[in-house]
């Protein structure tokens, strides 16, 4: 499991940083039957522009392994106070060559330190609920089921956990 780092991603790594998300969740892609015209909002379907758009109000990290990109994740840049101190973790995921090392729970404890950092007292993510093996790790990461909701066709699963 050694990895060389985990840093803040930067407008130079856009081009990096759009490979790894497309490359993360080609799986995803595949097991939901998506196509770039059936769902071009699926973060495998946005290109540099887009997420250059938001980098705006998401931190990027990346996890570097062997001296090259293997995950990343994404975090709110405002932890919102007068909200409840809610932090939000995004765009998880690890290149398929490394994946079973253990490098998305590096990430998801790193974001919540991050996020704690910053002030949150919780933190929120969403997964669509087709996506049983993600929400039973998201749960292993003692994450809570807090409310449905519906985007596009899709039954999404917001989960919360407590920071403090």
């Amino acid at each position: 499991m050694p990895i060389d780092a985990i840093r803040q991603a930067t407008e130079a790594d856009l081009d990096e940083l759009v490979s790894l998300l497309r490359a993360g969740f080609d799986s995803q892609v595949r097991e939901l039957g998506l196509t770039a015209e059936t769902a071009p909002w699926h973060v495998a379907f946005r290109g540099a522009e887009d997420t250059e758009r938001e980098m705006g109000y998401l931190t990027f990290y990346i996890i570097v392994a062997d001296g090259r990109p293997a995950g990343c994740i994404a975090i709110q840049n405002d932890v919102e106070p007068e909200y409840g101190g809610d932090g939000y973790i995004g765009r998880v995921t690890v290149h398929p060559d490394y994946r079973r090392r253990g490098y998305a729970r590096l990430l998801m404890t790193f974001a919540e330190s991050a996020l704690q950092d910053r002030g949150a007292r919780r933190v929120r993510l969403h997964v669509l609920t087709v996506l049983d093996g993600l929400v039973e790790f998201y749960a292993r990461q003692g994450y809570v089921e807090v409310c449905h909701h519906t985007f596009k066709e899709y039954d999404v699963l917001a989960m919360d956990k407590p920071l403090v």
